[in-house]
């Protein structure tokens, strides 16, 4: 075990589920083998809370879920909202009247504390539309989210150490798209999977050689903080390509 870390928190979409967007197998036995060795673990996603609670619950993990990119944290029964949604319907409101053809995802309709609109527009588009509008553009590869300026999932994870009485340095964080780079640099450590984007990579510590789960196997084997890899790792299928919430 090393002791000099506590929490690992995780991406999820890109990191511990493969380019299209399926829950790997390996990924969620290497995060319960991470908690079984004494560390605390949580999941850290753009997705909405609903989906995140749901996957940690399931999984069975101990730390508090991060939703929404940092804006909304849940540890037993009890959530924590960080920012507000009010500039980013703002902002997606113009957007809307110049590009009526622009679409919330459907999980925003449990979203609170930003826009998450639809991978089917051009993001430079959407940045030239929304230039004089003060709102943070992050895009992945399934989503482009307006949020509030400040707004990043770095929030979220400090408000998790605050919780739990940790420090932020005391942190290990894997993910794979922009919207993680805030997390993999000011973290403790960061590690960014194979198939994370030039971004990612460049604010992580280590960047593995694989893909998806098996980088997150990985990063953590060559940390200390993974003894044991479960059999039969799955590797994920078809081409690499950025992604994750």
């Amino acid at each position: 075990m090393n002791s000099k870390y506590k929490l690992l928190v995780c991406d999820v979409d890109g990191t511990i589920t493969d380019n299209k967007k399926c829950i790997q197998t390996l990924g969620i036995e290497t995060l319960r083998r991470v908690q079984d060795n004494g560390y605390m673990v949580s999941l850290c996603s753009g997705n909405v809370l609903p989906v995140a609670f749901g996957l940690s619950t399931f999984i069975g993990l101990k730390g508090p879920v991060i939703a929404e990119n940092g804006g909304l944290v849940s540890y037993r029964e009890h959530i924590f909202q960080l920012h507000s949604d009010e500039a980013a319907v703002k902002a997606f409101a113009h957007l809307k009247n110049k590009m009526p053809e622009v679409e919330r995802l459907f999980t925003d309709n449990w979203r609170k504390t930003e826009v998450a609109i639809k991978r089917s527009f051009d993001l430079d588009t959407v940045k030239e539309i929304l230039k004089d509008c003060k709102v943070e553009i992050e895009a992945t590869g399934f989503a482009i989210h307006l949020m509030e300026p400040g707004h990043s999932k770095v929030d979220g994870v400090r408000k998790a150490c605050e919780i739990l009485g940790y420090d932020i340095s005391e942190v290990v964080a894997i993910g794979d798209s922009d919207n993680d780079v805030k997390m993999l640099s000011q973290c403790g450590y960061g590690i960014a999977v194979g198939n994370a984007s030039a971004p990612a990579k460049q604010a992580a510590d280590y960047v593995s050689k694989a893909s998806h789960s098996e980088g997150v196997v990985e990063g953590l084997e060559q940390l200390g903080m993974l003894t044991y890899v479960p059999a039969g790792r799955q590797r994920s299928t078809g081409p690499d390509e950025t992604s994750g919430i």
